[in-house]
């Protein structure tokens, strides 16, 4: 156990979110010297290792943390901070094709109405013309500018 450091302890895949220390009380055989008691690789989430490890220091325990998951735990905050917003974003998205087929479902309605009242014409424009009618008495008519010749002048 004397072996293992912050350096090389490998977390195990799953326990990221959690701190993994080593903690001991030391004791010694006081005829031999010989070391009694045996280190343990202990797991604490993080919100209980910050109000235990005061505690356990207080007991005499020697802590040597192994792995910090602060890290982790910001980038896991952040991560989720972009997938609410870009759920967010694609829910503004989807509203707004929403607002543009309604939209477009109500101009055709009212399309149709106004054609059916008379208030429009229901003859086939011809193309690249637009007719415009003001107040049911004249009719203007703008066109496309007609293409120059081809010939040229000589």
């Amino acid at each position: 156990m004397t072996e293992v450091t912050p350096e090389n302890y490998i977390v195990p895949a799953g326990e990221e979110n959690t701190y993994h220390v080593i903690q001991e009380i030391t004791t010694f055989d006081q005829r031999t010297g010989k070391r009694l008691s045996k280190p343990r690789v202990q797991k604490y989430g993080a919100k209980e290792y910050k109000s235990i490890a005061r505690i356990l220091k207080q007991q005499g325990y020697d802590i040597t943390v192994l792995y910090d998951p602060t890290d982790f735990l910001k980038k896991q905050e952040v991560e989720a901070e972009e997938r609410k917003l870009l759920v967010g974003a694609k829910k503004r998205e989807l509203e707004q094709k929403r607002y543009e087929a309604e939209k477009a479902k109500m101009k055709a309605e009212i399309l149709a109405e106004l054609k059916e009242a008379g208030i429009i014409p229901q003859k086939p424009k011809e193309e690249g013309t637009e007719t415009v009618e003001l107040n049911g008495k004249s009719e203007l008519s703008f066109g496309k500018k007609p293409a120059p010749k081809k010939g040229g002048k000589k």
